[in-house]
């Protein structure tokens, strides 16, 4: 015998008299009052940018992502290793060099409590 009934009630604990619909998936109460359902009209549209908003240049890096301790001078010739404490927005960023020689460059640069690692990569092309 096929089943007619288009809600179910749930018996278990505080949800006794709950039901939910078999067709739509909706909670009510006793009350008729709706504990979840569908979300609003048009929450989950993809309406799609104008071209106008996606045709443009790239940002621009900010000015001080550019200054890598790679590209500066070290503060002491005697003692070539020892490079300037370097900034914090430039921690845990990837930089890659313009490939030359066929050889690409990436380099990075990370905190570890009071010491700062650059590990550099040479990929050949």
């Amino acid at each position: 015998m096929p089943h007619t009934s288009t809600s179910k009630p749930l018996n278990k604990g505080p949800f006794q008299s709950t039901k939910v619909s078999l067709t739509t998936g909706v909670f009510t109460t006793p009350g008729g009052v709706c504990t979840g359902g569908s979300s609003p009209q048009g929450s989950y549209d993809l309406i799609m940018p104008p071209r106008s908003a996606t045709s443009g240049l790239p940002p621009h890096l900010p000015p001080l992502l550019q200054q890598t301790v790679l590209n500066q001078e070290p503060p002491s010739l005697e003692d070539p290793n020892l490079l300037v404490e370097p900034n914090h927005v430039i921690l845990n960023h990837l930089y890659a060099l313009s490939i030359k020689d066929n050889v690409l460059v990436l380099a990075a640069t990370h905190r570890f409590q009071q010491k700062y690692i650059t590990t550099l990569v040479y990929k050949p092309i």
